[in-house]
């Protein structure tokens, strides 16, 4: 299910549709973290410019808010995928 990125996507999203989701993506997050499910996210280097007033808990930074985040979004519907999450 899980597709390659087309230029037909916008850009970010991996893809086609996600599951829709009983509660938001900071709890998923908060629980896959205590179950230990495999939901690391990618590391980047630190960036110039972000908006210091935004952290996303998925990449323990600043710049986008953790409800914000396509690459959460992105790990949260291939963990679903995959049968991690329900």
């Amino acid at each position: 299910h899980k597709l390659d990125k087309h230029k037909s996507f916008p850009k970010g999203l991996k893809y086609e549709r996600y599951t829709s989701l009983a509660v938001n993506c900071t709890t998923i997050l908060e629980e896959a973290f205590n179950l230990e499910v495999p939901i690391r996210p990618p590391m980047k280097p630190p960036k110039s410019g972000l908006d210091a007033t935004k952290y996303c808990r998925y990449h323990h930074g600043i710049g986008h808010n953790t409800e914000d985040c396509w690459a959460l979004k992105d790990k949260i519907e291939e963990l679903i995928q995959a049968g991690y999450l329900a």
